[in-house]
């Protein structure tokens, strides 16, 4: 097992127990899902207070989560404007490679 795949697994669960914890999540995007050594995930609920920008924030590797990871939470007006180049992505964040996760995807 290639550390990109254990690092794919750990994800793919952090996504899936997210949306089981929280019913307005409507999607998550794993930014650059590439990435073996930390998990950067943009979070998509309709029930965020809109401020217009995106804001990381950082979570140390742990025991369950031997990752560090940063993740923002953002409401679905705001991911169409970062869609459209309007909001910028922390800094190094791109769209050039991400994966979309909705809760229909990840129930299956």
């Amino acid at each position: 097992m290639t550390q990109n795949h254990n690092i794919a697994n750990v994800a793919e669960n952090l996504i899936q127990e997210h949306f089981d914890l929280d019913p307005n999540l409507e999607k998550v995007i794993w930014i650059n899902p590439d990435k073996t050594t930390e998990i950067r995930l943009l979070e998509i609920n309709s029930d965020t207070i809109t401020t217009g920008m995106v804001q990381s924030f950082y979570f140390a590797p742990w025991e369950e989560i031997p990752y560090a990871m940063k993740i923002a939470e953002i409401t679905p007006e705001e991911w169409q404007k970062v869609l459209q180049n309007e909001i910028p992505l922390p800094k190094g964040w791109t769209l050039e490679n991400y994966k979309v996760y909705s809760r229909e995807l990840v129930a299956a």
